[in-house]
Order: C-alpha cells, then structure tokens, then sequence
C-alpha cells in the first residue's frame, strides 16, 4: 500500500479489509498507523543491518577497516538494489519534513535500529583512524555525512533506469565514497585497494 500509494495511502480500515480482518481485531496487535509504520520501517533496518553484517563477513580476514567502509557501502547499494519498495519507504520517511511518528513508543524503536544499522560503518570509519588510513575526526559526524551522501545517490536509481548512459549509480556511489575518505584523509591509493579488495571485479552492488 504504501510503494503503491505512498503513507497516505495506508489506513488502518484499509489494511484490515487487504488481510481480511475486522478493524478492532486489527487494533489488538496495532493501536495505531504509527504502531505499524514503526514495525515496518524498524524491520526494513534490521534486515538491512543483516545485509551490511554479510557484507562484512565476506572479505579476507585481513581486509583494510578502508575496505570494510567500501564493502559496507556497496551492501546498502545491494539491499537498494534488491528491494526498492523498502528502500523507497525507508527514503519516504526519512525525506518527509512532517513528523511522522508522533509518540515516542513509535519513534524510539527506529532510532534504534537506525543507530543499530549505522554502527558497523561507525566501527569501521573508527577503526580506520585508529590505523592510520584516515586523519582523525568526529566518527558520528563522518557516519552521518556518509550515509547522506549514499542515500541521495540511490534516490538517483529511477531516473538512472531511465537514462542508464547518463547516470550510474553504483559509480556515483563509488565515487562518492572516495572523495569523502581522501577528504579525511586517506591515501587514494589505499583507497582504490580498499575498493579492489571489497568488491573485486564485480560491479558495485553484488551485480557482475
């Protein structure tokens, strides 16, 4: 309902109607639109978080925190690409200037996931001073540059299907990526290895 109609289009007599139930039976396990927005949103960042986890357990043992940046990078341009009407909800809700989630029972839970699904790229920036492969640097700051950075791009996925000789995504994400980590300053090539080790000769994504 809402990849098709946007939040608006969710209601709580309208989702009992689509999985055929009564409204009041509804409400024992949801007491609001919020409540199942909240589930929703917090269950997208748990699988998300799952698929970032993955991505890390496939590089080398001794694969560069740099290369654990990359690697994160290219899970959640995964998890975009796989599932766009989740990651079009997660977009919906983090670009609407309307508070969405008015109670703090419903909100609180996905901040929660959300701070869950950004640490692995917290640690790994973190991890990435401490070696010496960035300047050092406010790690919350540089997570939260980083992630809006690759959330603009993947927005940029519709219109890319569009005009596939004009936009690429998975460059732009790439290439996004490497600027900010020679910003703070890694070497670039230390950085074109990290992207080398992470993803090898596939193409950004998991795709080949």
């Amino acid at each position: 309902m809402v990849a098709g109609d946007g939040l608006e289009g969710l209601s709580m007599t309208r989702l009992a109607a689509a999985v055929d139930y009564t409204p009041g039976a509804l409400y024992r396990y949801f007491d609001s639109k919020d409540a199942i927005l909240s589930r929703l949103v917090e269950r997208i960042l748990e699988d998300v978080r799952a698929g970032l986890d993955r991505s890390l357990a496939l590089l080398p043992a001794k694969a560069s925190p740099l290369a654990h940046v990359v690697a994160l990078v290219d899970g959640y341009r995964a998890f975009a690409r796989a599932e766009p009407h989740r990651f079009g909800l997660l977009a919906m809700t983090m670009a609407d200037p309307r508070v969405l989630l008015q109670q703090p029972k419903d909100a609180e839970p996905v901040a929660r996931a959300i701070l869950a699904a950004m640490q692995p790229l917290g640690v790994a920036l973190d991890q990435a001073a401490e070696a010496g492969q960035l300047s050092a640097g406010d790690v919350t700051e540089r997570t939260l540059c980083l992630f809006a950075m690759l959330q603009g791009v993947l927005l940029l996925q519709k219109q890319a299907r569009r005009a596939p000789g004009v936009l690429d995504v998975d460059r732009l994400a790439i290439g996004g990526t490497r600027t900010l980590l020679v910003g703070w300053g890694a070497k670039p090539r230390a950085v074109d290895a990290a992207v080398a080790r992470a993803i090898g000769g596939r193409r950004p994504g998991g795709a080949s």
